[in-house]
Parts: structure tokens; C-alpha cells; sequence
């Protein structure tokens, strides 16, 4: 995979330098009332066709430059392979492009997913629809190679409640017989979207139910963005960034200076769980930050109230006062706060000196 633009920090805020060459080629603002009355918006002709190029001409050699993405692999459905941007800027301008259809902050938008799904041969032709992940508040299809009558389904008016999960299958497995797509859709009938190579489809991939009909041999590059700052696979280049950034920071500062410094809930925070053991039914709360070792929060209800009144990104003084600490005690309370963020829960962006 060729090697990422380089990160900067702008305001406590972290992004990529801009090389200017979005993919997308449509006017966002002339899409926006469509995407907020439906929920979804086919956009033809809206991707650049020199990314397109180099996106198809990923896609056909994925085995080869790419690794393989076993962990999102569906058994007699699809594979997935990462998708590597090369020189296109998607970190900023595309980026934009995304957060002004959907009326979304553009300082808060996350990449969290950019796989380029390939249907098996023998995929099957119907099966039932899903919702995405939390993280995938915007999912973003754009064709590669369509097979006739293949399309995408999506019931945009109807169940409409957000997956609170981290993926399709604990979403399906929390739901009652009662509550499983194919029983409460099957006499809605759906919208069929017809999508070709060069078109974008834009939907809100964590509360719509969707599904691509006849998908066999089709390619297609799936992008998720979100404005809730969830990276849960780490697949926003910056995310690796920040979180290697915030450890230095911490063992560069004292406690002291660390007051003064801005932190955000990692992106990569997955989940916090209350388990009600059987040692006598013993309280423990664990926070799961993908790709590490969970971790169990040792001033119980106090970690939990930290995780809890960080918003957006704000300084450890600022939080601190938020738990009702008075100001003569706040630097008390900073190795808490650095607990959190040595064990990758927070981030700690940058000090405001």
C-alpha cells in the first residue's frame, strides 16, 4: 500500500494535507433536500473517471497488491479487500463533498470503512437486508463492475431506528424473530436502485435496511463516513496518527501541563460493558478499544463519568470541572484522566499552551 499524506494538527483538530483531487464530481449542495427527504440519493455520473480507472484497475488486481480482509470475509457472499486511495485527497475535499449532501459538520467527518467488496460467483441472489455498523452514519456506493439486473434494495421509509452496534451480525443476533428484516419488510416493497460504473449511491447505511439483489461477480468500492468521530477498524488514516501522537504527548508531559492539554474519546473506543459476574453477582465494567486489550475501569462510576463528559474535544481541566471536582483538586484527578489515555480509551490531541 503506498504510503499516506501527511497528518497535521489545525486547532487540536486532527487532518490531512490536501492534495486537492477529489473523487467526486457533483455539486453536493444541489443534492441536499433530495438526500434529507429520502434518506438516500443516486447520483449519476458523480465520480471522477480517472479515479474510477484506478479503482477498477484495483479492484481486478486485489488479490495481488492488496491483503486480503478475513475478518470481513462472508462466506459464499463476498470478499473484501482495503482500499488504497494512492494520491487521491479523500481526507478533506472528499470528505466535504460527503458532509455537505448530508447536511453533516465537516470538521467531525471520520472515515471508517473503504473496502472493495467482490460477490462471489455463486452468491446468492436474494437474501435478507441488513443495516451497517453504528459507525457507517453515511454508506457510499460507488460501481466497478455491475452484472445485468444487479442493484442495490433499500426500505427507506419504514424501521428506521439506528444499529446502536458495532456490526451487521451482533445487530441481527440482539433482534426477536418478530423484529427480523425479512418478517417486518416482507410485504413493504422496497426502492430499487440501479447504479452503473462512473454513478455514486449515497444512503444512511446504519438506519436503512439494504441489500444488493443478483450481486454475483459485481465489484464495487464501499466507503462509510460518520460525523460521530467512530473509526472502530482504525481505517481512517489518521486515526493510527492520533492515537501514536497521544502517547507521546503523555510521556513527554507532566501532570501539570497535561491539564492543559485537549483529549477526545478514541475513535477506536468500540464499547464500555457493565458484566454482573457470578461471584456473587460483582460489578465490573470493561472498556473495548479495537485492537487492544480490553480494559477494566478501576474508579467504577467516575472513569465511566469521564468517558461520559468528554464532548468533542475539550481539555483535561474542562472535564475534570465537569465531574464537579472543585479547581484547588483538578490536578488530583489528572493520572486518572492519563489511566484513560496510556490504555488508548482517550486521545490526547494537543496542548493548549
Amino acid at each position: 500500500m503506498s504510503a499516506l499524506a501527511p497528518v497535521l494538527h489545525i486547532k487540536g483538530s486532527t487532518k490531512t494535507k490536501s492534495n486537492g483531487k477529489n473523487i467526486f464530481t457533483f455539486n453536493p449542495v444541489e443534492y441536499q433536500e433530495e438526500f434529507a427527504k429520502n434518506g438516500f440519493v443516486l447520483i449519476k455520473n458523480g465520480i471522477n473517471t480517472d479515479f474510477l480507472a484506478v479503482a477498477i484497475e484495483q479492484a481486478e488486481k486485489q488479490k495481488i497488491v492488496q491483503k486480503e480482509l478475513t475478518n470481513c470475509f462472508f462466506k459464499g457472499k463476498k470478499r473484501q479487500y482495503l482500499y488504497d486511495f494512492e494520491n487521491w485527497d479523500f481526507q478533506s475535499t472528499s470528505i466535504e463533498t460527503l458532509a455537505k449532501t448530508a447536511r453533516l459538520p465537516v470538521h467531525k467527518m471520520t472515515l471508517c470503512e473503504r473496502h472493495i467488496k467482490v460477490y462471489e460467483p455463486d452468491a446468492n441472489a436474494h437474501v435478507p437486508a441488513h443495516k451497517d455498523r453504528v459507525a457507517a452514519q453515511l454508506t457510499v456506493g460507488i460501481p466497478l463492475f455491475i452484472p445485468e439486473n444487479s442493484h442495490i434494495v433499500l426500505w427507506p421509509d419504514n424501521d428506521l431506528a439506528i444499529n446502536p452496534l458495532n456490526s451487521t451480525a451482533l445487530w441481527r443476533s440482539s433482534l426477536d424473530e418478530n423484529e427480523l428484516p425479512e418478517n417486518i419488510l416482507k410485504d413493504i416493497k422496497p426502492v430499487r436502485v440501479y447504479a452503473d460504473p462512473g454513478d455514486v449511491v449515497i444512503f444512511r447505511g446504519n438506519s436503512i435496511h439494504h441489500e444488493r439483489e443478483n450481486p454475483a461477480n459485481a465489484r464495487l468500492l464501499y466507503l462509510k463516513v460518520n460525523a460521530m468521530r467512530l473509526d472502530p477498524m482504525g481505517e481512517d488514516p489518521s486515526t493510527l496518527h492520533q492515537q501514536k501522537s497521544s502517547q507521546k504527548i503523555l510521556r513527554q508531559l507532566d501532570d501539570r501541563k497535561l491539564l492543559d492539554c485537549l483529549v477526545e474519546v478514541s475513535p477506536r473506543l468500540e464499547k464500555i460493558s457493565r458484566h454482573y459476574t457470578r461471584l456473587y453477582w460483582k460489578e465490573v465494567i470493561q472498556a473495548y478499544v479495537a485492537g487492544e486489550k480490553e480494559f477494566t475501569l478501576s474508579e467504577i462510576e467516575l472513569e465511566l463519568e469521564v468517558f461520559k463528559k468528554v464532548e468533542g474535544q475539550e481539555t483535561v481541566r474542562e472535564i475534570i470541572s465537569r465531574l464537579g471536582i472543585p479547581k484547588p483538586e483538578h490536578l488530583n484527578y489528572v493520572p486518572m484522566v492519563r489511566r484513560l489515555a496510556s490504555l488508548k480509551g482517550l486521545d490526547v490531541i494537543a496542548p493548549i499552551f
